[in-house]
């Protein structure tokens, strides 16, 4: 481990990066962007924040870093209060989705902005920067001018400025979301490692699910103002407790059905149209009106329309087909009511009997793969 790391390690260590977030509320005007939000992320986690654009997760992170004030409730790190604190007193450093890096100074004058504010020595400045710049592997370009980088070297120099003052709590805005497929992967296993290195907290906005499953130690899924649910990432993405989270996290279909009865080890539904659905037996009243998801994987889909009065059976098209490479994404339009039931088939499932567009098939699945929703 590098200088550098061993430093912010070192800071981690004394000053805790536990953050609360304690019935924290946001007004703009009358439009309620956070409402009374409940949090404890661990000193030394990595923190991914999910959801649309306008849910809140964005105005979360600038009242953790202090660019936003609440309208009440508070935001404490370290077990204490920091309302009124400017980032360097609270222990934050943001890294800004555009980089924001000063076009005419060097890499390591870049690095080292914050210290040269704070009134340090140049050879200190100089020596701080290059120990922060091998923790990133950058040292080797810490004399060349933004312009002469790329993208992904621009966005290290960016994450080294922001962990120059040895911050508790690194807050991330979208941070991959400028990078083009390949170094966004790249991106991605290195802020994972250098996480772990230095073992601060790490609070990562992003708006795609697959970089929030891939890096996060909790997945706070926003809607609205509010957390939908919070959780690792297996358990976000299997066990999910909204029917809002199970399609928003991909990878799952959701249905809805009401209680007609009980069958053996199942409860029986029927949804609008009439079709039966059965998922494991629970504490359900008759009469009473159920959601479950079903992940895509556990789906079947067998080619023509077999007979639909079956529970768990649905009679349909192909509506899409979606190469992924070791599986097929295969969309079916419901024949009953047009909506679409998504199976994500293995390759050689696919390929050994393959459909085409307007193609008819019938999806299917176990009772026992049925997950029930909360809400």
């Amino acid at each position: 481990m590098s200088g550098g790391a061993r430093e912010g390690a070192s800071m981690s260590s004394q000053g805790r990066g536990e953050v609360q977030l304690v019935n924290l509320t946001k007004h703009f005007g009358e439009t309620k962007a956070v409402n009374d939000i409940n949090l404890t992320i661990p000193d030394g986690a990595y923190c991914c924040m999910i959801g649309p654009s306008g849910c809140g997760k964005t105005t979360i992170l600038r009242m953790i870093a202090g660019h936003e004030d609440p309208t009440s409730g508070h935001v404490m790190i370290g077990g204490q209060a920091v309302e009124g604190m400017t980032p360097v007193q609270r222990g934050t450093s943001m890294m800004f989705q555009s980089y924001a890096l000063f076009p005419h100074l060097s890499v390591a004058d870049n690095v080292s902005f914050s210290l040269k504010i704070q009134g340090k020595p140049k050879e200190e400045r100089r020596k701080k920067a290059m120990e922060v710049l091998d923790t990133v592997q950058m040292t080797h370009l810490a004399d060349r001018v933004p312009a002469q980088l790329s993208g992904g070297q621009q966005q290290r120099v960016a994450l080294a400025r922001s962990l120059i003052t040895n911050p508790k709590v690194l807050l991330l805005d979208e941070p991959l979301s400028a990078l083009d497929e390949f170094l966004r992967l790249q991106m991605r296993e290195e802020l994972r490692r250098l996480q772990k290195e230095i073992g601060i907290t790490f609070i990562h906005v992003t708006h795609t699910q697959p970089e929030a499953l891939a890096l996060a130690d909790i997945i706070v899924v926003m809607d609205n103002g509010v957390i939908d649910q919070a959780g690792t990432a297996r358990e976000i993405f299997n066990a999910p407790v909204s029917a809002y989270v199970a399609e928003f996290m991909g990878g799952w279909n959701v249905f809805n059905g009401q209680v007609e009865g009980t069958d053996n080890d199942s409860a029986v539904l029927a949804d609008a149209s009439g079709v039966k659905f059965a998922i494991p037996k629970a504490d359900l009243a008759k009469g009473s009106k159920v959601g479950f998801s079903i992940r895509r994987d556990l789906i079947h889909m067998t080619r023509g329309q077999d007979a639909a009065d079956k529970a768990n059976m649905l009679a349909g098209t192909v509506h899409g087909i979606e190469y992924q490479g070791t599986w097929v994404k295969v969309t079916m339009v419901r024949k009953d009511n047009g909506e679409h039931v998504v199976a994500n088939e293995s390759e050689d499932e696919f390929f050994n009997n393959p459909v085409d567009f307007g193609d008819p098939v019938t999806a299917h699945w176990k009772s026992e793969d049925s997950h029930l929703l909360s809400h």
